[in-house]
């Protein structure tokens, strides 16, 4: 019982046990992309993803493969926050999670405001966003 213990306690403080819901792998998901590690973002996301922005849609392997970073940086872009979630569905294969997020420059001043939808996949004991809707004209740093 002692071992059962510390193991559920270190992957609790690893963080593998943190993203038991939708939002918060999606609050995970966040930090993660203001990191720019696309290997993370990648392993926090289903292939293929699927992003509807405004009228276009964007298809890629993976999720870090459609965001430019360096783009986005060029545009002022240091760090995103989610201001308000909502969980809109879930069950023990999928759910669906409502956001209003802000991009902020390294002075604090919001560039953009944001809603989006994500659907999200339950996978082997993760949930991995799978899919974005955005219906406004969001640059992935392109």
């Amino acid at each position: 019982m002692k071992h059962l213990t510390t193991l559920l306690l270190t992957l609790l403080i690893s963080g593998s046990l943190l993203a038991q819901n939708p939002e918060e792998a999606l609050y995970r998901y966040f930090e993660l992309f203001n990191s720019a590690d696309k290997d993370a973002i990648n392993d926090a996301s289903d292939s293929p993803f699927v992003f509807f922005i405004g009228a276009n849609k964007t298809v890629s392997e993976n999720y870090g493969d459609s965001v430019d970073f360096e783009g986005l940086r060029k545009q002022g872009w240091a760090y995103s926050k989610i201001n308000e979630s909502e969980l809109l569905y879930a069950d023990e294969l999928s759910a669906m999670v409502d956001i209003n997020f802000s991009r902020l420059n390294k002075d604090e001043v919001v560039l953009s405001a944001t809603d989006a939808t994500y659907l999200l996949v339950y996978k082997e004991g993760n949930w991995l966003l799978k899919a974005g809707f955005i219906n406004s004209n969001l640059s992935l740093g392109k």
